[in-house]
């Protein structure tokens, strides 16, 4: 049996885990071969602005040989010449698999691999369509979120099912934490689909039409996402109700570890909260643990309040 060939697409960590996965899971080495990445150009990171690369770049370079892996950045898809190189290299592949790649694939090349564009999307499609469907569920205090694996279409996360399995959203989860474990629930789901691509089997592959009267949509998260006034911060902390323990601790969650939580003080600085614990009795007390001035080092809470005396 012949292995299929694969293009991966994808940019940040959970991404890069994803891949490390299919180069190195055993079964999976069995049947697809990974011939070529595509992920984000490397970019200027930290105060010193240092060109960094990608982690899927950083995982790709690591794992597979330089003849056998192709990077592209669509970025660069403009250049006549890198488009006809582009396309003549996906012509050759079997299946393209988008996972968090960070932008849109031009549609006049979702039909050159064999079979198609497949995205590995966490949420339960169509909820959450768009940039974060992972801190998106966290911030509204959902119960639920899931995988969905769809062959895609010219528009964001619109395509046909065809796999999706739901996960149960713990207390003590944050977003890491669920770029995590959504990604080894994509990987475990799409290894059990993969293998109806195999053999004859290859035509009992099928898909289901989304309810598109049903979609919602996440936007790309900002810094100001995570911006609370501080007079709203001091009034939760000291006279705490459910909602407003509850609205601000899911959204701690779902911000961390980046934009995060954070307020300006009177003296112009930003603060941010690190880390913050939720009494889940009455009166559901709200309390930061760490915080960071900017500039500083991150310190207990209580240290910064008997310095500053703030809250």
């Amino acid at each position: 049996m012949d292995k299929i060939k694969i293009a991966y697409f994808g940019s940040p960590d959970f991404a890069a885990n994803f891949l490390e996965k299919l180069i190195n899971n055993p079964s999976m080495y069995q049947c697809i071969e990974v011939k070529m990445v595509v992920t984000q150009p490397d970019q200027k990171v930290g105060r010193k602005q240092i060109l960094t690369p990608t982690p899927v770049k950083i995982v790709a370079s690591k794992y597979l040989r330089s003849e056998d892996i192709k990077f592209f950045s669509l970025s660069g898809l403009g250049v006549p010449a890198v488009i006809k190189n582009f396309n003549i290299e996906l012509r050759d592949i079997d299946l393209a698999l988008v996972y968090a790649y960070g932008d849109l694939i031009p549609k006049e090349l979702l039909s050159l691999p064999k079979y198609g564009f497949w995205n590995i999307h966490p949420s339960l499609l169509p909820k959450y369509r768009g940039p974060s469907p992972i801190a998106t569920p966290l911030i509204n205090g959902d119960k639920t979120t899931g995988v969905t694996i769809i062959k895609m279409d010219e528009e964001i996360d619109h395509g046909p099912i065809i796999a999706q399995e739901s996960y149960t959203i713990k207390d003590s989860d944050y977003r890491t934490d669920l770029e995590t474990k959504l990604t080894d629930l994509g990987f475990d789901l799409f290894k059990k689909t993969v293998v109806q691509l195999t053999g004859s089997r290859v035509n009992g592959l099928k898909t289901t039409e989304q309810n598109h009267k049903e979609a919602t949509y996440t936007n790309k998260l900002s810094k100001k996402d995570g911006f609370i006034e501080l007079e709203k911060i001091k009034l939760i902390i000291q006279k705490p109700t459910l909602n407003s323990s509850f609205l601000i601790f899911n959204l701690f969650r779902g911000l961390y570890p980046w934009p995060g939580l954070w307020t300006i003080l009177p003296n112009g600085k930003r603060l941010k909260i690190t880390q913050m614990s939720l009494q889940r009795t009455t009166p559901y007390q709200l309390q930061p643990i760490k915080v960071q001035l900017e500039g500083k080092n991150e310190v207990d809470f209580s240290t910064f309040n008997k310095a500053y005396n703030t809250f």
